[in-house]
């Protein structure tokens, strides 16, 4: 005998679906919903993104945010300041549509930054970096962009694939590889600092102070300059210092 409380709940998820699917339909139809208005937030210092969609940091002297790109994207954008960070991400939703957005790219214009996290797929690129200290925290496939840094401290977190790409300068650098990706700070000089790898990651960056690396993983440490290294190696990883 059929299952009689499946017959009765197979109309209401039917019409779950044809709600969700006239969603989709609708958003990429008619351009998505009224644009947001998001020029009411401040007061941030950090970034934390978990999304698809990109974001391209620019310091000024005033806070602004704005979205460029696909319609349907844009309108499924949720972003928020919650204790001094500035939120991006998708709002949570049923809608089969998402995955047929062609993204966005969200535009942040902030005083000072000193903290920057990735989760998600996008690449996230900010132009200038200075003040006392600056965290990088990468956990998604996506990339994160520093450029210009000129900082006392400069920490980066990588436990995901994607790449973090480093230049200017710091007084001390701190790298922490678990994860497959690269710490790429070819055009990064540090005045000393350490490397601490765990995973298949790579790290580069150029030093003529003191360097402390720990591997147990098999990604490679590479610091260019006149750098005293002290290396404790137990992977497949390589240490090289070398000008």
């Amino acid at each position: 005998m059929p299952n009689r409380h499946f017959i009765r709940s197979f109309p209401l998820v039917a019409l779950m679906l044809v709600v969700a699917c006239s969603s989709g339909r609708e958003t990429e139809e008619h351009g998505g919903a009224a644009p947001k208005n998001w020029s009411g937030l401040r007061d941030f210092d950090r970034i934390d993104l978990t999304g698809p969609d990109d974001v391209a940091v620019r310091q000024g002297r005033d806070f602004a945010v704005r979205a460029e790109g696909d319609p349907a994207a844009i309108s499924q954008l949720e972003i928020r300041v919650v204790d001094g960070v500035l939120k991006i991400g998708r709002e949570p939703r049923w809608n089969l549509g998402w995955s047929s957005d062609k993204g966005a790219t969200i535009h942040v214009t902030m005083p000072a930054i000193s903290g920057a996290s990735l989760t998600g797929s996008g690449d996230l690129k900010v132009d200038r970096v200075d003040g006392k200290a600056m965290k990088a925290a990468l956990t998604g496939s996506g990339n994160l962009t520093l450029g210009a840094v000129a900082v006392d401290l400069l920490q980066a977190e990588l436990t995901g694939s994607g790449d973090i790409y480093a230049q200017g300068g710091a007084k001390s650098v701190e790298v922490s590889i678990t994860g497959s990706g690269d710490f790429d700070g070819d055009a990064l000089k540090a005045g000393g600092g350490k490397v601490e790898i765990m995973g298949s990651g790579n790290s580069r960056f150029a030093s003529d102070g003191a360097v402390a690396i720990s591997i147990l993983g098999s990604g490679d440490a590479n610091v260019k300059g006149k750098a005293r290294c002290k290396a404790d190696i137990m992977g497949s990883g390589e240490a090289h210092c070398a000008p």
